[in-house]
């Protein structure tokens, strides 16, 4: 008989469903992103990461990602304009 991993309750609810994902912003200068599924770009003017149902673009000056843990990125620099593009509109074009 086959053996299942035991998994707490949000654990299993975060594998069956596709959380929203949460963008904390410190003033404008540390841009926290969390549920994301691929960092798409990182420069010092533009980083895309793209999430369940967005591609989120953060543009500044001098930014740098790090904090690579699961599924969480956060962005430092001169943050002067956050962008969300519906990644369904996006494919349709």
């Amino acid at each position: 008989m086959k053996s299942f991993p035991i998994l707490g309750f949000f654990g299993l609810t975060k594998e069956l469903v596709n959380l929203g994902s949460y963008i904390n912003i410190t003033e404008n200068k540390s841009a926290v992103i969390e549920n994301c599924k691929q960092i798409e770009e990182c420069t010092d003017i533009c980083a895309k990461v793209r999430t369940g149902s967005f591609e989120v673009e953060i543009w500044g000056n001098g930014l740098t990602m790090s904090n690579y843990s699961e599924e969480c990125v956060e962005i430092r620099g001169i943050i002067e304009q956050v962008k969300l593009v519906s990644r369904r509109l996006r494919e349709s074009e």
